[in-house]
């Protein structure tokens, strides 16, 4: 789902240069212009282009390519045609300049008329905005105006907090952790905040649903629609959790965790602190009336207290059998106190354990065994639909390719109003997910409602296996493939890969196969952006596709082993040595780094884009409680080739892939370049000409009263085919990667 202009989007990364040698100027090519002496000029600054673009010269590069196409213009098409793209390219970073630097000064301007009129929660919004689009952000930060703001939004939401008001706090404190994205200022305020609302989300979801409904009043909104609370409740969630999983759960995280200093006393210390937030959180008691008595709750959380605090002094090491005597204790204490059920105490103590770890060592309950499994699988039993939410209705994005859904003509823009019977108002899109999935030769009933029809047909589709497409290619062709070219005359490759899966390899294998089959590859574009990584064997398989040998990735060591863990690449299914561009960006994480970062080391490609997000640790899956559920555990950092850890680990000033060339993009271009994607990548039949792109696009209404601010792109029509991207300069970091192989390629040998 693509929801424009929400200021949590916003994305900051910094730059890296790699200072390489480059060509001594300019002038001199235009002073020699016999073919012989402009053929080698030209193979110099081809072979040349990507350590200048890595050193920061990437405006040096355009330039000599003018310079040698205006003094030898008829000797190379190829060189003529590169020339006018550079000037395309030129004239797009203009006009981005401009609107950028046009939109950044009407976003400041708005910024100080909210501070003025003390509209926080807009003034947050306009601040997020513009820091998006300005290249200094200091001075933005250094606006009397922002520190103005900060100050008054930090006394409001600790404000908002007192009076237990979760939904505002909330809202304040993400708006001012985005415009210190990188220092994590107030990251514990938002872990409480939003403890709290989570609360009220899995027991008390009426309550929850009240105060969105205020909140959307009082910021003139529209109300949310109903939720479907019978098919939310607790009780179903909690079913099979049982107090052997979470001890199993806290012997693991206490000798298997990757840093080492963890111990049973911290891990009960966070379960503690989170149990706690229950008798902090008002509406609770809707639900578990023992919360209303103030002398059982007060008789617990003494009790709880006291145990922190003798937790927090002790010193020697402790043991399995202590801990879990004192959970033993604890759930006995909350039976005769405040008597929630088992399953609530083990669950919010489990999960309050793992946050003192880190965001992706988790406990995987019961009730999200079956979605976990899903997700990691690379396959999944259902219909073959992508589904999102557009004006809150459940949306078709597009069919899959041969599968039940596609056969029964669903197509992109069609409305899902009923699963099995039951409306989907209010559904949120895992609800409607776990609905519409289920086992293989089982049926699901659709109420298919396509644009323009008054009422909703019924479609009954048998669920089958579903594979899940992780490579994608430039553009879909008639028949509902994927054409991989992205420069069909030079022969230059696009590849997306979505995530890392059990088949990527094997389908990037083909993507490869289709070209040189066809007509040939000259070299690659790899686009890993938005890509949140996967399977460790299958970015092991993907980099061993680009190299002959040398490590790929290696472990820091296993603390029970003490052994590190690496693999190497072999030539067994190297592909020929094409030259290969990596985009990479925020987005890129995991695996999408691990690949990125071993072709970067081993200068097998070069990076384009912005640095990475820095998710470089292994997790171990370890079954608890007769298989029926899991502990996802951090037990290791991942290493480059040269040694790195890519790991953003707490207090780290580095982290992440550092592009060889840092190209930046604003909110809204990225905005407008996955709305292109989403829009390119819909399935046709042939028999929906009539398709509107923004049946698809879930687009922001404006508030009552509020003017529609048009931008100059909206004007522009639908896109249409996969070059306007290029043409329209949608997307500055992919023409830039289009150019500097195109630069390569002027150098190279060409079949």
């Amino acid at each position: 789902m693509i929801e424009r202009s929400k200021w949590f989007g916003r994305v900051a990364w910094a730059i890296s240069l790699i200072v390489a040698a480059g060509l001594n100027g300019v002038a001199t090519y235009a002073q020699n212009t016999s073919a012989d002496a402009t053929g080698q000029q030209l193979a110099d600054v081809s072979k040349n282009a990507w350590d200048m673009a890595s050193g920061g010269k990437l405006d040096d590069v355009w330039q000599q390519i003018k310079q040698l196409s205006e003094a030898a213009p008829a000797s190379n098409p190829a060189l003529v045609s590169l020339s006018k793209d550079i000037d395309l390219h030129e004239a797009h970073e203009q006009t981005r300049a401009q609107r950028t630097l046009a939109e950044y000064q009407k976003k400041v301007a708005k910024l100080h008329e909210q501070v003025d009129q003390k509209k926080l929660r807009e003034a947050l919004i306009s601040a997020v905005q513009a820091y998006s689009l300005v290249d200094d952000p200091k001075t933005l930060m250094d606006d009397p105006k922002v520190q103005e703001l900060i100050k008054l939004a930090e006394a409001e939401a600790a404000e908002h907090q007192k009076n237990s008001e979760w939904l505002k706090a909330l809202s304040l404190y993400r708006g001012l952790e985005l415009l210190f994205e990188n220092s994590a200022k107030y990251t514990d305020q938002i872990k409480r905040v939003g403890a709290h609302v989570a609360m009220l989300r899995l027991y008390a979801p009426e309550v929850l649903f009240e105060l969105y409904k205020k909140e959307a009043a009082e910021n003139h909104e529209d109300a949310p629609e109903p939720w479907n609370f019978d098919e939310d409740r607790w009780e179903k969630k909690l079913k099979g959790i049982t107090l052997s999983m979470l001890t199993e759960g806290l012997a693991l995280g206490a000798h298997r965790h990757v840093e080492q200093d963890t111990s049973y006393e911290d891990l009960i210390i966070g379960g503690i602190d989170q149990l706690k937030v229950m008798f902090d959180t008002k509406g609770l008691e809707k639900t578990f009336p023992t919360l209303a008595d103030a002398g059982k709750v007060s008789a617990f959380v003494d009790y709880l207290d006291t145990l922190r605090i003798s937790l927090a002094r002790r010193e020697g090491p402790m043991g399995r059998a202590e801990a879990s005597n004192i959970l033993d204790r604890l759930v006995q204490r909350n039976v005769a106190t405040v008597d929630l059920p088992q399953a609530v105490v083990v669950h919010e103590l489990g999960d309050g354990a793992m946050n003192r770890l880190d965001e992706f060592s988790v406990y995987i309950w019961p009730y999200q065994v079956e979605r976990f499994e899903r997700t990691t699988k690379g396959k999944f039993s259902g219909v073959g639909i992508q589904i999102t939410l557009v004006d809150r209705q459940l949306t078709v994005v597009t069919p899959l390719e041969d599968t039940p859904a596609f056969k029964a003509r669903i197509k992109a823009g069609d409305q899902i109003v009923t699963i099995d019977g039951k409306s989907t108002v209010g559904m949120d899109l895992e609800s409607a997910v776990d609905k519409i999935t289920g086992p293989e030769d089982t049926q699901v009933t659709l109420g298919v409602k396509s644009p323009g029809d008054e009422k909703a047909r019924e479609v009954t589709l048998t669920r089958s296996s579903i594979h899940i497409v992780t490579v994608k290619g430039w553009q879909r062709t008639p028949s509902g493939g994927w054409d991989y070219y992205i420069d069909p005359a030079l022969k230059i490759g696009y590849v997306r890969m979505t995530q890392f899966g059990p088949d990527t390899a094997d389908e990037l294998d083909a993507a490869v196969q289709q070209m040189v089959g066809d007509k040939g590859l000259n070299g690659l574009i790899f686009d890993l952006r938005f890509d949140p990584g996967g399977r460790l064997d299958a970015a092991v398989a993907v980099a061993n596709r680009f190299l002959t040998k040398g490590v790929i990735v290696s472990t820091t060591q296993q603390l029970l082993t003490g052994q590190p863990w690496s693999a190497s690449a072999d030539p067994l299914h190297t592909y020929a040595d094409f030259p290969v561009i990596i985009l990479v960006n925020k987005g890129s994480a995991s695996a999408a780094e691990i690949v990125s970062g071993c072709l970067k080391d081993h200068k097998r490609a070069l990076i384009v884009g912005q640095r990475s997000y820095g998710k470089g640790s292994v997790q171990n899956l370890f079954r608890l409680g007769d298989d029926q559920a899991y502990l996802k555990l951090t037990t290791q950092y991942y290493r480059l080739p040269n040694g790195e850890i890519i790991h953003r680990r707490p207090g780290a000033d580095k982290w992440g892939i550092e592009p060889d060339v840092n190209v930046k993009m604003t909110d809204e271009q990225v905005a407008d370049v996955l709305e292109a994607r989403l829009v390119l990548d819909v399935l046709h039949d042939g028999d929906d000409k009539n398709f509107d792109p923004n049946a698809i696009i879930n687009k922001p209404k404006p508030k009552e009263g509020e003017a529609v601010e048009e931008k100059p792109q909206d004007k522009l029509p639908p896109i249409k085919t996969a070059d306007e991207i290029l043409t329209r300069g949608l997307d500055p970091q992919l023409e830039t990667a289009v150019l500097l192989l195109k630069t390569r390629l002027l150098g190279e040998p060409r079949s």
